[in-house]
């Protein structure tokens, strides 16, 4: 490899990065609990082993959102709302105890957009919180349905970005597409879903009403960069000659569709994090669509790998200023994140110190080398 290909970048921020509040795992269904096992113990925890984890990957910053389906999966809207605000003190606890390691994506009772408005607003006064994460459908609506303009709204004033975190799709379609196939909605069902709820935003004109709403997608961009060009001429070309056919008609004004070209809205509105997905031709796709300004690094903590995340970022076919671009300077801009302060070696002091962060350091990467080994053999 050249030195080009693996210069490390001077700070790593990643924003899909996930935990769990205990008394809404509770009321997770039984077989969900179960799924989450293997990773509950990392999920809880947000504070020195975490932040260990962090260290020896080399990770200065984690924005923390709360674990899919989150409080939008409740059925009883005062639950949703009571519990939000629960989960956002604590994880306002925890940026305020350790604030130059993490920061927060609020979670929103979006079963009441004027509630998750109004708590979407308090989690960045009082907080301080970057933006919020919803994951999902709501009950099978969509960001696009017309009771959430209040929200969009609020998050256009606050001038945060909201990020759209895949979920399984309503279960009309589930029962439909994937009846008695998990792992199908796992590996495609979800990254449909979710670019179809941005696809959908786009073509019935959200961001007309809402030019200055942002929106991050993660999974490398939910498959949409690979329909890029077909999605393209079918929004911009078909919705353009359907407006104009519209217009004849007398009941043409119910008819909401975007002004702008699809284009348009990618490179304005939309932002994409390679959360999940380390991969160097998916990311060239990603990249020769949006462009640098629009990419963003994320890992998925702790469902998928910190260390094959930042050797991804490390080795990427990228210049020295667009690989910061994607590592820190993207997030800054986008979040307004103060500049790094010290780096996370800063904290170990004592020799005996560093040399203990060392060893943890070696191990866990030769753990991490060896679990995507193996996993690669067994999938080939």
């Amino acid at each position: 490899m050249s030195q080009r290909e693996v210069q490390k970048p001077i700070r790593t921020i990643a924003l899909e990065e996930a935990f769990l509040h205990p008394k809404l795992f509770d009321l997770y269904p039984l077989e969900l609990q179960q799924r989450y096992g293997p990773v509950k113990d990392k999920l809880l925890d947000v504070g020195p082993e975490r932040i260990k984890r962090m260290d020896a990957a080399g990770i200065d910053l984690q924005v923390l959102s709360h674990a899919a389906p989150g409080i939008e999966m409740l059925p009883d809207t005062a639950t949703a709302i009571q519990l939000s605000k629960e989960i956002n003190n604590w994880l306002g606890d925890v940026v305020q105890k350790y604030p130059t390691r993490f920061a927060g994506f609020a979670a929103l009772p979006t079963q009441s957009p004027k509630d998750a408005a109004d708590e979407l607003e308090r989690t960045v006064k009082q907080f301080g919180f970057k933006g919020a994460l919803i994951n999902g459908h709501t009950n099978g609506r969509y960001l696009d349905h017309e009771s959430f303009s209040v929200l969009l709204h609020k998050a256009e004033a606050l001038d945060v970005p909201i990020y759209i975190h895949p979920i399984d799709p309503p279960k009309e379609i589930s029962e439909m597409y994937y009846r008695n196939s998990a792992t199908l909605i796992t590996g495609w069902g979800v990254s449909v879903d979710t670019a179809t709820h941005l696809l959908r935003m786009i073509q019935s004109g959200v961001f007309d009403r809402h030019p200055k709403l942002r929106i991050i997608i993660g999974h490398m961009g939910e498959l949409i960069p690979f329909c890029y060009p077909r999605l393209s001429l079918a929004l911009s070309m078909g919705e353009w000659l359907l407006s104009v056919q519209e217009s004849k008609a007398t009941d043409s004004s119910s008819i909401s569709r975007m002004e702008k070209s699809f284009d348009y809205y990618m490179k304005e509105n939309v932002y994409v994090t390679t959360s999940g997905v380390f991969d160097q031709p998916v990311f060239e796709c990603a990249l020769a669509y949006l462009g640098i300004d629009n990419l963003l690094f994320s890992v998925d903590d702790p469902f998928r790998d910190n260390f094959e995340a930042v050797d991804f970022l490390n080795t990427t076919h990228l210049t020295r200023d667009d690989k910061e671009k994607l590592a820190h300077d993207n997030a800054e801009r986008l979040l307004k994140l103060p500049p790094a302060i010290g780096s996370p070696v800063d904290l170990v002091r004592t020799p005996v110190e560093r040399l203990k962060s060392s060893v943890y350091a070696f191990r866990a990467k030769m753990k991490s080398k060896m679990g995507r080994a193996l996993i690669s053999f067994l999938v080939k």
